[in-house]
């Protein structure tokens, strides 16, 4: 898992063609200390002030090309002592599971524009149907795609949650790496969302998100990004959690549908299916954010 112990940013500056100050700030990461982070941040500033000044296409890390930049709430190690799950706070503020070799597989529903959405219901409404019996439906048919890629892969065993945009499934018979071109192959093969499968490669773990999304239980992003550089941003983290331990108190992250396959949990699936299945509140009925 990439999990950096040190964070810094740094910014480089300098004149523009036109006199004007042309200033670029930027975040690094490190494993070793804390000067290191900052020489890295420092150095990647310079090149992105230099690139804008000779016009090139400026340096840019997308979501799944660097570590991502969360504060580790929880760490969770192997009797051996090796780090097998950590809890980290997303950058708008929810709770993720990121297991090191428990894989989980991101299958969300069809995305349909609103002719679609409207083509797809008229049908359906004319025989009586209801937005939630045709959601219902699909979700019957995505679980039976993924009993389906079960079938080919004899002796798998997997629990399946519905989450709100699609389902989850966590699969338990055995353990992954998940920056092995194997394990990519079989991701896509499960018809897996396609950026998730680079996330897992790129941050060498399985994620899962614990905690409802901020705006889908009436609360907002964050609005400050770890590391809280200032006693005012983190006072006002402070005030954001607490605001938003409140609003999500009564929703659930997913629901538990069933267990899949043979049967078989690995010992170390086991305690992930404990840290994500309290975490996410999965066996209780509630709505879903």
């Amino acid at each position: 898992m990439k999990l950096p112990a040190y964070w810094s940013k740094a910014t480089a500056e300098d004149v523009g063609p036109k006199g004007k100050p042309v200033a670029f700030t930027c975040w690094r990461s490190s494993d070793s200390s804390d000067d290191d982070a900052r020489q890295s941040a420092l150095a990647a500033a310079k090149r992105a002030v230099a690139d804008f000044l000779a016009g090139r296409r400026r340096e840019h890390y997308a979501y799944w090309e660097a570590p991502i930049r969360e504060e580790v709430i929880e760490r969770h190690a192997a009797p051996g002592g090796e780090l097998i799950a950590a809890v980290t706070r997303n950058p708008y503020g929810s709770l993720v599971l990121n297991a090191a070799r428990v894989m989980f597989v991101d299958l969300d529903f069809p995305r349909l524009s609103l002719g679609q959405r409207f083509m797809y219901l008229l049908p359906l409404r004319l025989f009586g149907w209801s937005e939630r019996a045709a959601e219902e439906r699909t979700e019957r048919e995505e679980c039976a795609k993924w009993k389906a890629f079960l079938d080919k892969h004899p002796g798998w065993s997997s629990r399946i949650y519905r989450t709100r945009a699609g389902l989850r499934a966590l699969v338990t018979h055995d353990l992954f790496d998940p920056a092995s071109e194997q394990t990519l192959t079989l991701l896509r093969e499960a018809d897996c969302d396609p950026l998730y499968v680079r996330l897992c490669k790129a941050q060498q773990c399985f994620r899962a998100r614990l905690t409802p999304k901020p705006w889908r239980c009436g609360h907002r992003d964050m609005g400050v990004r770890w590391p809280y550089e200032t006693p005012e941003k983190q006072q006002r983290f402070e005030a954001w959690r607490k605001a938003y331990d409140a609003c999500q108190s009564g929703y659930a992250t997913c629901r538990f549908l069933g267990a899949v396959g043979s049967g078989r949990v690995h010992p170390e699936a086991q305690t992930i299916i404990d840290l994500h299945d309290k975490a996410t509140r999965c066996g209780e009925p509630l709505e879903l954010a």
